[in-house]
């Protein structure tokens, strides 16, 4: 049976859950609310498994059971559905096993039986989803070691940034305003113009828009914060074309108006008209990057715009920045020293 102490602590009080069953070691959890801590101790009664595994010691837990738990109770994600099938194919390869027993070798036999199609990127994903689940180990069940820690991720090429010259950008927009769907201009023109990634335009709602300041508010980001895209002028009036108020995604689906209108035929249908290859909704994002890096933008400053959690995310942008830095000093500072004198050569 489940019992829930009140902890008093110099922060305030918390709860402190204890689940005790013969042939199991204790569980004992505690929780800044009443409510998570009755929440929780439901849970892990009435499942099996999971009592199974919060009551083993770890040199006994399989690491399916764990990456149930770790699901259960440790994942806050955006996208469970894709950590999940990331953590399916770690299932089918060390499922069975111990979570003691796994061992770097196994992880490295792991990536390695990965698709080959799987580009670097993809890999260090499905590595970083397996990392998850064993951090989880060492905190809740007091697994030694992380063993996915000793495997080197793959190198990522983050230095190409495709973005639309000024002839791309101009016959995009010309296709996007015919299109078949009335507000592919709108999303493109927010896109370019705040930076902002697809989840957070197409989640927008009608009463995130501060129409005084001329700002739209993200609610929660990727990186899990709220953050405020400034709009522009161009992007006000668009805007206002389709005005309503409330509680109403902007890019709402005509058949489900709770959820994003699906606009990948329409998007793939314009680059086709404007004639642009090699480019994603995503690469709008790279584009509003590109023409600040060259416009003199700092990559603090970039990084801001696109609520970039770390510079390093940035950087790739940096040899943008060198180059806009080097034209103006040259245009500013090119000639400073030009007095006139013409020096002899030296001999």
């Amino acid at each position: 049976m489940a019992s829930i102490q009140t902890v008093v602590r110099s922060s305030g009080t918390a709860y402190r859950v204890q689940i005790r069953r013969k042939g199991l070691r204790a569980i004992s959890k505690v929780f800044d609310t009443k409510q998570l801590a009755v929440k929780f101790a439901r849970r892990v009664e009435g499942d099996r498994q999971v009592l199974q595994a919060y009551g083993h010691s770890y040199n006994k837990l399989i690491f399916a059971d764990v990456v149930d738990a770790y699901f259960e109770y440790s994942y806050i994600g955006k996208r469970p559905k894709e950590q999940r099938w990331k953590l399916d194919y770690w299932v089918n390869c060390i499922g069975s096993k111990r979570i003691v027993e796994v061992n770097r070798v196994d992880i490295i036999n792991g990536i390695n039986s990965l698709p080959s199609h799987y580009k670097n990127s993809t890999v260090n994903r499905f590595k970083a989803a397996v990392s998850a689940v064993f951090t989880f180990a060492c905190k809740q069940f007091e697994l030694p070691d992380n063993p996915v820690r000793y495997v080197s991720s793959k190198p990522e090429n983050n230095e190409r940034t495709r973005y639309l010259t000024k002839d791309e950008r101009k016959y995009l927009f010309e296709a996007c305003r015919v299109s078949s769907w009335d507000r592919l201009y709108l999303l493109v023109l927010l896109a370019l113009t705040t930076g902002a990634r697809r989840s957070e335009l197409l989640n927008l709602k009608w009463n995130n828009v501060d129409w005084d300041n001329n700002q739209a508010y993200v609610e929660t980001s990727k990186n899990g914060h709220p953050r405020v895209l400034p709009l522009t002028k161009e992007a006000i009036k668009e805007l206002r074309l389709f005005k309503q108020d409330g509680n109403i995604l902007i890019f709402k689906s005509i058949i489900n108006p709770n959820k994003p209108f699906c606009f990948s035929k329409s998007w793939g249908k314009a680059l086709k008209e404007a004639g642009i290859t090699d480019f994603t909704f995503h690469s709008l994002r790279h584009t509003t990057a590109s023409y600040l890096a060259q416009s003199g933008a700092s990559l603090l400053e970039i990084g801001n715009v696109l609520g970039h959690k770390s510079l390093s995310v940035t950087k790739r942008y940096a040899h943008l920045c060198v180059e806009s830095k080097t034209k103006l000093v040259n245009a500013v500072l090119g000639g400073i020293s030009d007095t006139g004198y013409v020096p002899k050569p030296h001999r």
